[in-house]
């Protein structure tokens, strides 16, 4: 079969010819688009570029005088606010007015930038020369932890468990909890505090299994009670 021709007349010219000038020159609108982008990339690299300018190096200042490494760390334009440091046992030997930690370390830093000083005074060191960095006994044989604690400066303190349930599985003569524990809020305690240590012993675990077996059967009988409930019920008779 002859396909048919269109027919092309100055019409049909035309027409198309509108439709040509209704669509973009494409090359034209990505120049125009590149044309505007080129000055906000410029613009981003050139503040980039004075960022980096104008960076100043954080030096280190642990160690120092608190008076001298803030006025050193004012004269690169930094701005410092200083803190008194709170008793730790890693404090004991320090001088007064010393930096003994800094927020944020070392490093590049635009001027202007806040840095937090920690420093000690001389009450801070007495105090830090009187703590002890509390460790997790949690784990150890009772007679173990007691010996370390004393030689830590600190008092124990044992006390039985009373038989539960939930030390069926557990081990006789360890310490299983601790009073204070070492946590995020308490990482130290006054030399000569007490300690309470608590443990298990052979009477309080047999007790435990005892009671862990008596739960079991109980669990155990509930699902049969429930099965059997149907036979207690009232049979209906079909009319």
């Amino acid at each position: 079969m002859t396909k048919k021709k269109l027919p092309i007349n100055g019409k049909t010219v035309g027409k198309v010819a509108k439709i040509f000038d209704m669509i973009p020159d494409t090359t034209r609108v990505i120049g125009e688009a590149v044309h505007a982008v080129v000055p906000l990339v410029d613009k981003v690299l050139e503040q980039n570029y004075q960022k980096k300018n104008r960076l100043v190096q954080l030096p280190n200042v642990v160690d120092m005088d608190i008076v001298e490494a803030q006025t050193h760390l004012e004269e690169q334009g930094f701005v410092v606010s200083k803190i008194l440091a709170k008793p730790h046992q890693r404090y004991a030997k320090k001088q007064a007015n010393e930096v003994v930690a800094m927020l944020p370390k070392s490093g590049n830093m635009e001027p202007g930038t806040l840095i937090k000083l920690y420093y000690v005074s001389q009450d801070v060191i007495e105090a830090s020369d009187q703590t002890i960095v509390l460790p997790n006994l949690i784990g150890l044989p009772i007679e173990e932890a007691q010996e370390h604690l004393q030689e830590l400066g600190l008092k124990p303190i044992v006390i039985a468990l009373h038989a539960q349930a939930r030390y069926a599985n557990q081990q006789t003569n360890t310490v299983l909890d601790m009073q204070p524990k070492p946590n995020v809020l308490v990482s130290s305690v006054l030399k000569g505090s007490f300690v309470k240590l608590h443990y298990l012993t052979e009477a309080g675990l047999g007790e435990s299994k005892t009671m862990a077996q008596k739960a079991a059967t109980k669990r155990s009988t509930i699902p049969r009670l429930v099965k059997e409930i149907p036979k207690f019920l009232p049979i209906k008779k079909k009319k």
